[in-house]
């Protein structure tokens, strides 16, 4: 006997998809405490609980429902061309059309087995000052060992660790929690005794994977995936191997070219273990706001942006429309993996370098009392920003 069920009113689509999800788990059928051979009566049903999923979980769930949904309809599309084989007049004709057919296809399923790659998932989907220091450092390794291609490891982690250091700061600082490592950069600034490096970033880092006043965030903030960077041993102790190399190199004590095969392997091996797990990365693109829109009627922002990802900074400029109308043009933001937008002003800055005429981010390198010096992450370059609007959002922000 099959038994009807029918949602309660007022559940919307997420909710009876969850649902349905439930009911077919293992763990529905142990709560009702059904066993083979016996009979299901309405009454297990209905006394059931169900449980919903928050917004963040519900959200996660779209994203996977509409990746199977496209996936299908590409085996549904492959079982088409597979039927019509014989429906040609000669086997030469079917052959040219079920290519050209298939063509986009087969092409679909390299991009998605690239994808399983992880360099290729860091040249082509992590944000651009990450991108293109991994597509140097790629280039040079596999030229085999040399001390362009050492420097070119440790120069992609600094990088790697500045980059997810300041979204970090950025972050922290727009839910209102301060951190210890924010106030030491503060003062190293202040004192003028240089910008900021390597231990830093590390102490930005090690500092939100430990930190208590993170727990009280949503489940869903993106903060909580920078905490998981250097939490385990294994990428805690990558880093540290990584940071003594980076100071060994900055102190001059070179790697004997001996040793250089082994070290660079070893390196290599360090950054990809960071690299693999800022995965969540891939998922929160760096983007350039050009152009922002109020219409007070709608209550939306019509947006023009750059989405930084990849290892190049000449990209298509897109458009969205969202509910907000706090948002900057020209300013740089992060889009986390529930397309919640996070303003990245001052922490990170983007414009065009004087030196190599190209567009970059920058931070913040040096503080004298009447500018600004400001670092490319991208390629180490400098510019000076004497206005006063630069150090006021910094002091604004506390970092000076």
């Amino acid at each position: 006997m099959a038994i009807p069920l029918r949602p309660r009113p007022g559940l919307d689509a997420q909710q009876r998809r969850f649902a349905v999800l439930f009911l077919g788990m293992p763990l529905a059928r142990k709560l009702i405490g059904l066993q083979a051979g016996l009979y299901l009566g309405g009454s297990k049903l209905r006394a059931l609980p169900i449980p919903q999923p928050d917004e963040a979980l519900a959200k996660a769930l779209d994203d996977v429902t509409a990746a199977r949904t496209r996936l299908e309809e590409w085996r549904e599309e492959a079982d088409s061309l597979l039927a019509s084989v014989f429906l040609d007049r000669t086997a030469a004709a079917a052959r040219s059309r079920i290519i050209a057919s298939g063509r986009g296809l087969r092409l679909r399923v390299e991009a998605a087995s690239l994808l399983d790659n992880l360099g290729h998932t860091v040249r082509t989907r992590f944000p651009y000052p990450v991108a293109s220091r991994w597509r140097e450092a790629e280039a040079q390794t596999s030229a085999g060992p040399s001390q362009g291609a050492y420097a070119a490891v440790l120069d992609t982690t600094e990088i790697l660790l500045c980059y997810t250091a300041q979204l970090a700061l950025a972050l922290a600082w727009s839910s209102g929690i301060e951190l210890e490592s924010a106030t030491a950069i503060k003062d190293k600034l202040s004192a003028g005794r240089g910008g900021p490096g390597f231990g830093e970033w590390a102490f930005v880092l090690q500092e939100v994977s430990t930190s208590r006043k993170l727990r009280a965030l949503p489940p869903g903030h993106p903060l909580h995936d920078l905490r998981s960077l250097l939490d385990n041993k294994e990428t805690a102790q990558a880093r540290q191997r990584l940071s003594d190399r980076r100071n060994d190199q900055a102190h001059l004590r070179r790697i004997d070219p001996v040793d250089l095969p082994r070290a660079t392997s070893e390196a290599l091996a360090d950054l990809t273990c960071l690299l693999e797990a800022a995965r969540f990365l891939a998922d929160w693109p760096l983007l350039h706001l050009t152009t922002v829109r109020w219409d007070s009627l709608t209550r939306t922002a019509a947006l023009e942006y750059r989405e930084l990802a990849g290892d190049h900074p000449v990209v298509p400029t897109r458009t969205m429309t969202v509910p907000r109308n706090d948002l900057e043009a020209g300013s740089l933001y992060m889009r986390d993996s529930d397309h919640e937008l996070h303003l990245l002003r001052p922490f990170l800055v983007g414009r065009d370098c004087p030196t190599c005429r190209l567009w970059s981010t920058f931070h913040v390198d040096r503080a004298p009392k009447d500018k600004v010096i400001l670092k490319s992450l991208e390629h180490g370059h400098v510019v000076e920003d004497a206005s006063p609007v630069l150090r006021a959002s910094l002091e604004h922000v506390q970092l000076l």
